[in-house]
């Protein structure tokens, strides 16, 4: 399979454009479209689909420039070679319970997280908040399996139809009522009334947000700036380089 870096400079040709142009289209500084096709950066899912956009990509192109992005992104993992290697799953990652279940229409992935194999299909949600800790912590990323039953002292993640809330709780019964329980003390108990709150799945697993290996922060950290800031902030890069 091509590489990231030689799949998009072949549909950047293909369409015609220079470097230049297409990070101009894209919105994103020229040096990061240079840094992906020079193999020195992993790019974002949010980076590749400003890119995706701009080059006008039908669907055959798309699927190959997110092939080559899972690819480069999944092809450092270390396993130890003892007895059968562990085989290993990508899994999208969404920022709420509403965006991976589907509740938000065209919701994309923010990431995507390597895992061992399960049945079934899973999903990683970000954790936004400390009403788990120190289970879990803010940003962190549980792993959902989704649709399957969640036991009593078991954590699940469950959503409020009404208001949309994303909760990650662990599922308890007191005097006959199920609530939802916090692991951390300070927060209430969530009492379950009628069909107002749905359970989304079961959490499996965890990626602390410190063990996590990251694409690149940094990048991320860039993303947020409008091109003409990363364009500045790209010479002052280069001014410290040039300083070496």
């Amino acid at each position: 399979m091509k590489t990231l870096a030689l799949t998009l400079k072949m549909l950047r040709e293909k369409k015609g454009l220079s470097m230049e142009q297409l990070a101009e289209k894209a919105k994103v500084s020229k040096g990061i479209i240079g840094e992906i096709e020079r193999d020195k950066t992993r790019s974002t899912v949010k980076t590749l689909n400003k890119i995706a956009n701009a080059l006008e990509l039908t669907i055959a192109e798309k699927n190959d420039l997110d092939n080559a992005f899972l690819q480069k992104n999944t092809s450092d993992i270390n396993i130890l070679n003892i007895g059968e290697p562990i085989k290993m799953m990508v899994i999208p990652v969404f920022s709420s319970v509403a965006a991976g279940m589907g509740y938000i229409p065209d919701a994309e992935p923010i990431d995507f997280i390597n895992i061992p194999e399960v049945s079934g299909e899973c999903i990683g949600i970000r954790v936004d908040g400390d009403s788990m800790e120190p289970t879990f912590y803010n940003n962190d990323i549980v792993v959902i399996k989704k649709d399957i039953e969640v036991g009593l002292g078991e954590i699940g993640v469950f959503l409020n139809k009404h208001s949309g809330e994303s909760l990650v709780k662990r599922l308890k019964k007191r005097n006959g009522v199920f609530i939802l329980e916090s692991d951390n003390y300070i927060f209430k108990d969530i009492e379950i009334k009628s069909d107002e709150i749905c359970c989304c799945g079961k959490v499996i697993n965890v990626v602390k947000k410190d063990l996590k290996k990251r694409i690149n922060p940094l990048i991320e950290k860039i993303e947020m700036l409008d091109p003409k800031q990363q364009e500045i902030l790209e010479m002052m890069i280069n001014g410290l380089i040039d300083k070496k």
